[in-house]
């Protein structure tokens, strides 16, 4: 399952001096082109000048994040939340880290403030919903994902996530309903050709399954090969 970080944080309102919000313009550029060092680097200088400034804590949290030093991201974020206890996506991040660690109840409580502090946060609702979902409370991440799609009714992965939920629980036609909008809405999406024709195969319509399959192939799904030669021969 997919998981979403929350890009970009909110710009502080607080007053720069000219410097620090040449640094602030300049690390926002790098991170948006990947150059994630070169971020950081200004995204120190912001916090050098101005320590309180929470959404260049959350930045640099995104930048170290993406260059896998969940330690460093997780201080960056932890901070940022100390600083500005409203700042939602750092929550959302911060949880992010803390599922990787396999910290589901730690992870759901950030998520459950980012949903509380942003309503509106489709993202945030999906996270919730997978954490729910390793959990084993499937009708709770229904419901996020409800929550999900109810905010952004073309969040794709919404629709994929609910349908693994609704196979688990042995609803495969409405699995393969999920399945199918979330294709309609994104037409390369591998993942939903791929689980479509697993429930397909066993609803016993291996033709139009294998096709999925190979779809799915197609489109550069990994190790589906050898799905297909168990089940397509």
């Amino acid at each position: 399952m997919k998981i979403f970080l929350l890009a970009g944080c909110f710009i502080s309102s607080m007053a720069y001096s000219q410097t620090a919000e040449e640094y602030f313009k300049s690390a926002d550029n790098k991170l948006a082109a990947k150059n994630y060092k070169a971020a950081i680097a200004d995204y120190s200088s912001v916090i050098f000048i101005n320590p309180k400034d929470a959404k260049a804590f959350c930045n640099r949290g995104i930048a170290k994040d993406s260059l896998h030093d969940y330690k460093g991201a997780m201080a960056d974020y932890s901070a940022a939340i100390a600083i500005d206890p409203d700042d939602a996506k750092a929550y959302n991040n911060r949880g992010l880290i803390k599922e990787q660690q396999k910290d589901y109840r730690a992870a759901m409580a950030d998520y459950s403030d980012a949903m509380n502090l942003d309503p509106k946060s489709a993202a945030a609702c999906i996270n919730r919903g997978r954490i729910k979902d390793k959990l084993n409370d499937y009708m709770g991440a229904i419901v996020d994902f409800n929550k999900a799609i109810a905010i952004d009714s073309n969040y794709v992965s919404a629709y994929l996530n609910r349908g693994n939920i609704k196979n688990h629980l042995k609803d495969h036609d409405g699995a393969i309903a999920d399945y199918d909008k979330a294709i309609t809405i994104d037409p390369n999406y591998a993942s939903a050709y791929f689980n479509r024709g697993l429930t397909k195969i066993l609803l016993k319509q291996k033709r139009e399954g294998c096709d999925d399959l190979a779809k799915a192939k197609e489109l550069g799904y990994e190790n589906v090969q050898d799905v297909i030669k168990k089940y397509c021969k």
